[in-house]
């Protein structure tokens, strides 16, 4: 039997430049071409929901699945995050799940194929964020720690907050998972919990004491499937026409996440590897660059 993999995205109007570059960078690799198309609608335009269909893709409104307090102050947008415990039921009929976040692009298709692969036999396949060019991991990490620390201890208590910082955080942004794998159940479980406590971050942070605390499979895959950029901008391969990590050999990145700040910015200072510029730090856009090429040209009037 063929085995079916879908790719799913989501959120609103106002993230919706971003999604269409995340969508389009799937639909540029094989991989991803590879995968059905599924949308979280979380406040589109009828447009942009057009845009999505002519793109091959479901598109599903999510429902509110948690209860919680605060939740009448919160934009619609947010179900992207509550729902992604519950996307087997959303989008039924598939054996793998996976979930980018729409500040995501993806530049190179096998990072796909790695958290399929690393999924296909029960594991949760995700990319904590640990590498040896990530500030937190150099200068900044009394700044990271109490960020993270905060959100575990909001939801789970001061013990939880120093017991789980202590480990590489598990970032939610990308990950798959089998259809039939328990840590939907737990995840939710956590999740609603969590949730009567806290509204920051929980989604991570419950994904986190999922693995740490409560043992569920988990496959740990380099940090270049899943790339925050606010941690380390990556560099620019000239020679190769790639965003690579900021540390030699130099690894081809395979999905970019352009994290807090940085999916707001026109561009970053990016230091150049190799081509006439070698050596030297310019300002470049980490946006999709595949969006020209896409795009029909318009003719002068």
């Amino acid at each position: 039997m063929t085995e079916k993999g879908i790719a799913i995205t989501g959120g609103d109007a106002a993230y919706f430049e971003l999604m269409r570059d995340c969508i389009g960078s799937l639909r540029s690799t094989a991989e991803g071409r590879g995968l059905a198309l599924g949308v979280l609608d979380c406040g589109l335009t009828d447009e942009q929901r057009a845009w999505c269909r002519a793109e091959g893709a479901t598109l599903v409104v999510p429902q509110w699945d948690f209860d919680f307090p605060g939740r009448a102050k919160l934009k619609d947008g947010y179900k992207a995050l509550t729902a992604r415990p519950f996307l087997p039921r959303y989008f039924p009929g598939f054996d793998l799940y996976l979930w980018i976040d729409g500040d995501c692009w993806v530049q190179q298709g096998d990072a796909l194929s790695l958290f399929l692969a690393a999924a296909r036999p029960g594991a949760l396949a995700v990319a904590p964020e640990i590498h040896r060019s990530m500030r937190h991991y150099r200068h900044a990490w009394k700044e990271f720690s109490s960020v993270n620390g905060a959100a575990y201890e909001a939801c789970f208590g001061k013990d939880a907050a120093e017991r789980l910082i202590r480990y590489p955080l598990i970032n939610a942004g990308v990950f798959a998972l089998k259809v039939d794998a328990p840590h939907w159940t737990g995840w939710a479980g956590l999740l609603g919990e969590a949730l009567q406590r806290s509204t920051d971050m929980p989604d991570q942070i419950t994904l986190n004491v999922l693995v740490y605390d409560k043992g569920f499979a988990c496959e740990p895959l380099p940090s270049r499937c899943n790339w925050p950029v606010h941690h380390a901008t990556p560099a620019w391969d000239a020679e190769r026409g790639l965003f690579v990590e900021p540390a030699m050999p130099y690894d081809p990145l395979g999905i970019l996440h352009l994290t807090i700040y940085t999916k707001r910015l026109a561009a970053l200072d990016v230091r150049e590897i190799n081509g006439p510029h070698g050596g030297e730090v310019r300002p470049r856009s980490l946006r999709w660059p595949g969006r020209a090429l896409r795009e029909p040209r318009r003719t002068a009037i």
